[in-house]
C-alpha cells in the first residue's frame, strides 16, 4: 500500500512538472505562432486526434501557413506552404530526422524493436527489390495472383448477381493478391487448381486476421486503446505472427526478391526469429495497407460518375483489344500496356488527391532556422516535431484546385491527353501539387509496384465482371477521421455493390 501511494505521488509530481514546463513555454519573436490550447500539457491532443484535417484548417485560418501546437506535451510545428516543402524534404538528417518517430510507431503498433534501425539504409536496400529490373516479375506475379483470388474461384464466376461491400471486395482482393506476390505461394505452379485453393484459403486467413488488427492500429499509434482492445490486439497479432513466421515463409515458393532481401537484412541486423515475424507483420501493413482503400475510392468515384466510367472502360477496351486475348486468357499485362492509360492515370491521381492524407514528420535534432520560399525565416527548437500535411495544401487547396472537394476524372489531363503538371499557387508554378506518395527522400519506394497492382486489379475486374451499385442513389461515405496522418483514408461505412461474371 505504501509503495502504491508513493508511486501515485511520484506520478502526480511528474505530471505537475510537465504542466509547469508546458505552461512556461513562451514563443520567441523569431519562432512560428504558438497555440498551446486551454488544457495544460494536453493542449490540442483531443481535437488533433479526433479530426486532424478540420482542426489544422482552423489553425491555418487563425495563424497562417506555419504554426506550432501543443499535443500531449509535445510541441509540433505544422508547415502548410507547398512552395516551402523542399526546405524540409531535403534537409540533412543531422537536423531533421525520421528515425525516432518511426521507432516509436513501430513499437506502439507492432511491438517491433530493431537494433541499429536506419530507415534510409533499409529503403535503399529494398528499393532495388521493388523497382527497375525486378518490377516486371512483380507485375507478372501480381497478375497471376489476382487471377487466383478473383477469377479462379467458381463461386466468383457466377452469371448470377452477387452482392458484397465494395470496401471489403477491394481491400480483401488487393491485400490477398499483394501478400501472395511479396510473401510467396504454397506451391510453385500458379495455375494448378489445388495450389490455387491453398493460396486462396491461406491468403483469406491472413486478410481476415489483418483486418481485425487494422481496426485497432490507429488507436494503438496514439496509445488510446482500452484494456480490452489491448488484449484483442495482442491476440490477433499473436495469430498473425504465426502465419508470418520465418519457418512458414521459408517453406513458400515464388517468394519475391523483396522478401528475400528483407529477411537477409533482418538476419544481418541480428534479429531473432520472433522479432522477424513481428517485422513481417509491420511490412505487411506498410506494403499492403493502402492499395485496397485506394481501389475502393477509385471504383466508387467511377460508379458515381458515368462519364468517368465510360472513359476508363473505353481506354481499357482499346488497350486490351490491341493485344487480342481477354485478361482471363492472358498470362500477364506488359508494362507497355500499363503505361498507355492517361485517362486512368488521371483518375488515380484525382482519387489519391482526394483520399490520401499522410503526415510527413521529422524530429528536430538541434535548434535550427527554417527558411520559407517567400524569404521569411523561423527558428525551430530542438526536440520539436516538424510536420507537413499535404492533404490540406496542396491537395485540398482551393487556390490550386477549383472545387477541390469534387471528383473530376480529367483534372490531371491536358487537352491532348497528356498528363497535366502545371498547377499554381500565388502565381508561382508548384513543384509539389499532389503528394500521395510523399516526396524527396520521403517518396514511397513501392510506388511503381503499387500503381501497377491497382491498375491490374481494376483492369481484371472491369473487363471480366459487370459491376454496379446496389443503390445508385447511395451517398459517398464520410472518412474515418481517426486515420488522418496514416496514409489512405478509409470510409466510415461500406457501400454495397452487385457484380456478375461476363463469361
Amino acid at each position: 500500500m505504501c509503495w502504491a501511494l508513493a508511486a501515485t505521488l511520484l506520478l502526480g509530481i511528474l505530471l505537475l512538472l510537465l504542466v509547469a514546463l508546458g505552461s512556461r513555454r513562451r514563443r520567441l519573436p523569431s519562432e512560428p505562432p504558438l497555440d498551446k490550447g486551454f488544457v495544460p500539457w494536453l493542449g490540442h491532443a483531443v481535437e488533433f486526434g479526433k479530426d486532424a484535417a478540420s482542426f489544422l484548417s482552423k489553425m491555418k485560418q487563425k495563424h497562417g501557413d506555419i504554426f506550432t501546437i501543443q499535443v500531449a506535451g509535445k510541441f509540433v510545428t505544422i508547415l502548410l506552404d507547398p512552395h516551402s516543402y523542399d526546405s524540409v524534404l531535403w534537409e540533412s538528417s543531422c537536423k531533421l530526422d525520421f528515425n525516432k518517430y518511426a521507432r516509436l510507431l513501430m513499437d506502439r503498433m507492432f511491438d517491433v524493436k530493431l537494433p541499429d534501425y536506419d530507415p534510409k539504409e533499409e529503403k535503399a536496400m529494398l528499393r532495388l527489390a521493388l523497382q527497375n529490373k525486378n518490377l516486371p516479375s512483380l507485375t507478372r506475379a501480381m497478375f497471376l495472383n489476382l487471377q487466383t483470388v478473383l477469377l479462379s474461384d467458381p463461386s466468383q464466376l457466377s452469371r448470377q448477381w452477387k452482392e458484397d461491400g465494395l470496401f471489403h471486395l477491394s481491400y480483401s482482393m488487393m491485400l490477398r493478391a499483394g501478400y501472395l506476390t511479396l510473401y510467396g505461394n504454397e506451391k510453385e505452379n500458379y495455375t494448378d487448381p489445388s495450389c490455387q485453393d491453398k493460396d486462396r484459403a491461406h491468403s483469406a486467413e491472413v486478410y481476415n486476421e489483418f483486418y481485425k488488427l487494422d481496426q485497432l492500429l490507429m488507436r494503438a499509434a496514439r496509445s488510446t486503446l482500452t484494456t480490452a482492445e489491448k488484449e484483442e490486439a495482442a491476440s490477433v497479432k499473436g495469430r498473425l505472427w504465426k502465419l508470418l513466421s520465418v519457418k512458414r515463409l521459408n517453406s513458400n515458393t515464388n517468394k519475391s526478391s523483396w522478401l528475400e532481401s528483407y529477411m537477409q537484412h533482418l538476419a544481418e541486423l541480428g534479429v531473432d526469429e520472433d522479432m522477424q515475424s513481428r517485422a513481417m507483420l509491420l511490412q505487411l501493413w506498410a506494403t499492403q495497407g493502402n492499395a485496397g482503400p485506394a481501389v475502393f475510392w477509385l471504383l466508387l468515384f467511377l460508379l458515381k460518375d458515368p462519364a468517368a466510367m465510360a472513359a476508363v472502360q473505353g481506354e481499357l477496351e482499346k488497350v486490351i483489344r490491341n493485344k487480342g486475348p481477354t485478361t482471363k486468357q492472358m498470362q500477364s499485362i506488359s508494362q507497355e500496356m500499363l503505361d498507355r492509360t492517361p485517362v486512368f492515370d488521371s483518375v488515380l491521381n484525382e482519387t489519391l488527391r482526394l483520399t490520401a492524407a499522410p503526415f510527413i514528420s521529422r524530429e528536430v535534432l538541434a535548434d535550427m532556422q527554417l527558411k520559407m520560399a517567400d524569404g521569411r525565416e523561423f527558428s525551430l527548437r530542438k526536440e520539436y516535431r516538424l510536420c507537413l500535411f499535404p492533404y490540406l495544401s496542396p491537395q485540398m487547396d482551393s487556390e490550386i484546385y477549383e472545387d477541390p472537394e469534387k471528383f473530376k476524372y480529367d483534372r490531371f489531363l491536358n487537352a491532348d491527353n497528356t498528363e497535366k503538371r502545371d498547377f499554381y499557387k500565388g502565381g508561382k508554378r508548384l513543384k509539389y501539387y499532389n503528394m500521395p506518395w510523399g516526396a524527396g527522400i520521403n517518396t514511397c519506394i513501392g510506388k511503381f509496384h503499387a500503381v501497377n497492382s491497382i491498375k491490374q486489379f481494376v483492369f481484371q475486374l472491369l473487363t471480366n465482371f459487370d459491376l454496379e451499385l446496389k443503390d445508385p442513389e447511395a451517398r459517398l461515405p464520410g472518412f474515418d477521421k481517426g486515420r488522418y496522418g496514416f496514409g489512405m483514408l478509409q470510409p466510415e461505412n461500406d457501400i454495397m455493390v452487385r457484380y456478375k461474371w461476363k463469361g
